[in-house]
C-alpha cells in the first residue's frame, strides 16, 4: 500500500517529464506512452531522451486507474 501511494503522490512526475504528458496526451496512458515512444527515435537531443525514457518507465509501472486518478499539470 506504500508503493500505492508514492505513486499517486504529488511529484511523481518531474516538471519536464508533466510537461512532456501533457503534451502527448495527459488523459490516456497508453496514448501517452505511444506517442512518446513514437518520437523517441526522431529526437536527437539526449538530455530529452532521458526525459522521455525516465516519463515512459514511470508509466508503465502506473495502472489505467492510478493514472486517471492523477491531476498532471504543465509548466504554465
Amino acid at each position: 500500500m506504500a508503493d500505492e501511494k508514492k505513486k499517486i503522490a504529488p511529484g511523481y512526475f518531474t516538471v519536464e517529464e508533466a510537461n512532456l504528458i501533457c503534451i502527448y496526451n495527459k488523459k490516456d496512458r497508453q496514448v501517452a506512452m505511444e506517442h512518446i515512444y513514437r518520437i523517441l527515435t526522431y529526437t536527437p537531443d539526449s538530455d530529452m531522451i532521458s526525459i522521455m525514457c525516465n516519463a515512459l518507465q514511470k508509466l508503465q509501472q502506473l495502472s489505467d486507474e492510478e493514472f486517471e486518478a492523477m491531476d498532471i499539470q504543465g509548466a504554465e
